[in-house]
């Protein structure tokens, strides 16, 4: 049961001391992506819409990503 909570307890301090990371990243992909858009002819619009979609698949895959080291981390002990 300990370490469930800790498990939990890591998850939820890892998610708010790097939340102002993530959001960070989140916002200078979006912006990168945007530009690359519009590079290659796509309307503001359409390339907001396009880099959010990407963004949030890509944001997903990392957290995704950081989730499954801590689980295994706190599975290993």
């Amino acid at each position: 049961m300990k370490i469930k909570n800790g498990l939990s307890y890591l998850l939820m301090v890892e998610k708010v001391m790097a939340k102002n990371l993530w959001q960070k990243e989140r916002q200078t992909l979006f912006r990168e992506l945007v530009s690359q858009y519009q590079e290659e002819g796509y309307d503001k619009k359409e390339a907001r819409k396009l880099a959010r979609q990407e963004v949030d698949e890509i944001m997903e895959d990392k957290e995704e990503f950081v989730e499954n080291i801590l689980m295994e981390a706190f599975h290993d002990r």
